[in-house]
């Protein structure tokens, strides 16, 4: 499969997963336990390293949304977000991750292609978070 097939099919996934993550981002007890269960399969595939590094930056995003520290991001950002979350732990997804090497490469994709259709949207989390952060810090002494 080539990359553009592979893209194509990613962004498919996406919007075939609307709908339900939809329904997660409105159910608090079901976000969290989305978010867990993201957490978790972080942890124990550590060497997927560069293939999902931008999966933290999303769960913060949502986070903070839930918190309402963030709220200054579409619903249909949220909802992408939320749908690219819900294909990584989904047991039943194209390329099993079971099949080492080969098995998170449809979830990397998916990620991918959220990111690329995300990418406004999260550049601007990253600029308030850098902001926050900063603002955090204590005047240096002059």
């Amino acid at each position: 499969m080539n990359s553009e097939n592979m893209k194509a099919q990613a962004e498919g996934i996406l919007e075939n997963g609307k709908a339900k993550a939809a329904a997660i981002l409105e159910d608090g007890g079901k976000m969290d336990q989305l978010l867990n269960q993201v957490e978790e399969k972080l942890a124990s595939v550590p060497k997927a390293g560069e293939y999902l590094a931008d999966v933290p930056r999303m769960i913060s995003l949502l986070k903070d949304y839930i918190q309402k520290d963030y709220m200054d991001v579409p619903k249909s950002t949220l909802i992408m977000i939320v749908a690219a979350l819900l294909y990584l732990v989904n047991p039943r997804d194209i390329i099993p991750d079971r099949y080492l090497g080969v098995g998170l490469l449809d979830d990397a994709a998916v990620v991918a292609a959220c990111i690329a259709l995300t990418k406004k949207e999260l550049g601007e989390y990253d600029a308030w978070k850098d902001a926050k952060a900063e603002a955090a810090q204590p005047e240096a002494q002059a």
